[in-house]
């Protein structure tokens, strides 16, 4: 299993997993962290990448790349968070997630983020969220240990924001988590999340990080000081858009991994809009930035005073119909002009994508 990977990296697409691919392959390696949205069971109904299970999900990477270079890991596993649970009671939701956790366990995965912010369509009360945290934690160990697998785990109870946590209030609320976990038996997990002064709107980070980098600083080092003390590392989510500087500020502060995602999906769609352009597709351009913003699937990145057009909107939305009908219908069009020009359309993708990620790499190493 491999753990001295520190940057994850959300699969937005097939072209971002094979750019992971690519990497570790070469020698860089990475988490790849599929979220349930992103990818999930058969059950459930799947995800929006490929329209992948799990299953056909672990199958296509460890094909490509071996656990030693790649690890495989949940992203926000827990219950409501899949949009098929959204109607769902705290029971169902329950099963429900379990069900995908006991598919990942099943598949390979070497670690599951366990995150049990969410309540229906809100927020769950922080008592009830760390119920709930140490009892998923419990039988997804009990699975693991059924399949003689260890698997390593991420723990997460509150919604991201755009500042810090007070250092003295995340020991004392670590400090039962892992008061809990220990008394049944139970190992500690690899990684905490924390509010780490980062977070994601449109396509900026708009995070106390970007602001009051000092105190942010500060913060993250004494959080940082505390998981060291724990025998756990402290992860960043929502690190997307970040200049090297404060990349390189979260690597000096001691936290051990972060997570990028989104960054990604708006690096393709935006690489895709312009070979639209150069190939003179005009009118499968204006298709897709239409099929991009009709999903709506911006709306939960707008800040409150946005002034985001309708480009912005699209190229926010874009990776999220990447597994429509619609979209390959222009995919298939615009890579058969391509190849008929000698040109890797897939490649061209990649190769900015894995640029982007390298940054990552780059200045969090």
């Amino acid at each position: 299993m491999l753990f001295d990977a520190r940057v994850g990296v959300g699969p937005m697409s097939k072209n971002t997993i094979d750019a992971c691919i690519g990497l570790a392959n070469g020698g860089k390696s990475c988490m790849v962290i599929a979220s349930r949205r992103q990818v999930d069971s058969k059950e459930t109904g799947g995800g929006y990448v490929e329209s992948w299970t799990t299953q056909e999900f672990a199958r296509y990477v460890r094909a490509r790349v071996s656990a030693d270079r790649l690890a495989l890991c949940r992203d926000h596993g827990g219950p409501w968070q899949h949009p098929a649970e959204r109607d769902f009671s705290p029971d169902e939701a329950m099963a429900s997630c379990l069900r995908s956790f006991r598919d990942d366990i099943l598949c390979g995965f070497d670690l599951l983020h366990i995150d049990t912010s969410a309540e229906g369509k809100g927020l769950a009360d922080e008592a009830i969220a760390i119920d709930r945290l140490v009892e998923l934690y419990r039988q997804c160990h009990t699975i693991a240990q059924s399949q003689e697998r260890t698997v390593e785990f991420e723990i997460g109870f509150e919604a991201q924001g755009i500042d810090t946590d007070h250092p003295r209030k995340f020991a004392e609320k670590l400090e039962v988590v892992l008061e809990r976990l220990s008394r049944l038996g139970l190992p500690r997990p690899l990684f905490v999340v924390a509010q780490t002064g980062t977070k994601v709107e449109e396509t900026q980070n708009v995070g106390a990080i970007m602001f009051a980098s000092v105190a942010v600083q500060c913060a993250n080092e004494g959080m940082s000081a505390v998981c060291r003390e724990k025998g756990v590392g402290l992860k960043a989510h929502n690190a997307d858009y970040l200049p090297a500087d404060r990349i390189r500020h979260l690597q000096r502060s001691g936290i051990a991994a972060l997570n990028v995602a989104p960054e990604f999906g708006v690096v393709e769609t935006r690489t895709i809009c312009n070979v639209l352009r150069d190939f003179g597709l005009h009118r499968e351009l204006i298709e897709f930035k239409s099929l991009s913003i009709s999903s709506g699937l911006w709306v939960k990145w707008m800040r409150e005073d946005t002034k985001a057009t309708d480009d912005d909107r699209a190229e926010i939305a874009g990776h999220y119909t990447f597994g429509t009908e619609p979209f390959r219908r222009i995919r298939d069009k615009l890579r058969a002009l391509c190849t008929a020009k000698s040109f890797d359309l897939d490649a061209h993708i990649q190769g900015m994508i894995s640029r982007h990620i390298t940054r990552y790499f780059d200045n969090f190493a």
